[in-house]
Formats: C-alpha cells, sequence, structure tokens
C-alpha cells in the first residue's frame, strides 16, 4: 500500500481493481495511501491492521523483527488471495534474510518508487 501510495501505479491499479472485484468498493487513486506502519494510525491505510497493532504492542517497528515471524496472523494475511498481500509479505520475509539496510538497497536498485 505504501508503494501504490507513493508513486507505483502498476500497484495502485492492482489494489483499486481488488477492492472493486473482492470487496465491491470503487476507491478514488487518491485514497490508496500510507504513510508505512510506523506512522500514527491516522495516516495509516488501515488503521486497524492487526499486524500494525501487533508489532507496535510487541515494541517493533516492524512484523519480522518479531521471533515468531511469520506468525498465523502474517501467513493468513498472505494467503487471502490479494496479491500485494502477498507480496507485502514475501517483502518482509526478504528484508528479514538480509536485513533492511540491505533490503532497502535492493528497492532502490529496482528504480525510484517514491519521493522520500
Amino acid at each position: 500500500m505504501y508503494k501504490a501510495g507513493h508513486g507505483d501505479e502498476k500497484l495502485r491499479q492492482e489494489i483499486l481493481d481488488w477492492m472493486k472485484e473482492k470487496r465491491d468498493v470503487t476507491l478514488k487513486p487518491e485514497q490508496i495511501r500510507c504513510e508505512g506502519c510506523r506512522s500514527s494510525g491516522e495516516d495509516n491505510w488501515s488503521s486497524d491492521c492487526k499486524m500494525m497493532h501487533c508489532a507496535k504492542k510487541k515494541g517493533l517497528d516492524y512484523c519480522f523483527e518479531c521471533k515468531e515471524f511469520p506468525c498465523d496472523l502474517v501467513n493468513a494475511f498472505a494467503s487471502d488471495g490479494a496479491a500485494h498481500h502477498k507480496k507485502t509479505v514475501e517483502n518482509m520475509k526478504r528484508a528479514k534474510a538480509i536485513g533492511l539496510s540491505a533490503w532497502i538497497a535492493e528497492q532502490a536498485e529496482k528504480g525510484p518508487t517514491f519521493c522520500p
């Protein structure tokens, strides 16, 4: 969601299409926004995100920092049929495997998708 709200137009369209097809909700492109799991709940796409609340409760910035990662909550999210949910968890697994700094560097090599 973060990348979709920060310049990844293909991903944004995928999310808009998924919301329409799976939830029968029509959103405007500008409604696809998120400032990340470390932001306040007000500027998060899903202020009721169970994974975000779990990580915050444990004092973690990211789910993948948890010794239980990937837990049932994360696995359910990844397998709910939304391609972008699966992609999110794959990204978290990669970040855990190589470290956050290396993962960020990999993302930068793929080309800019947002402006910090």
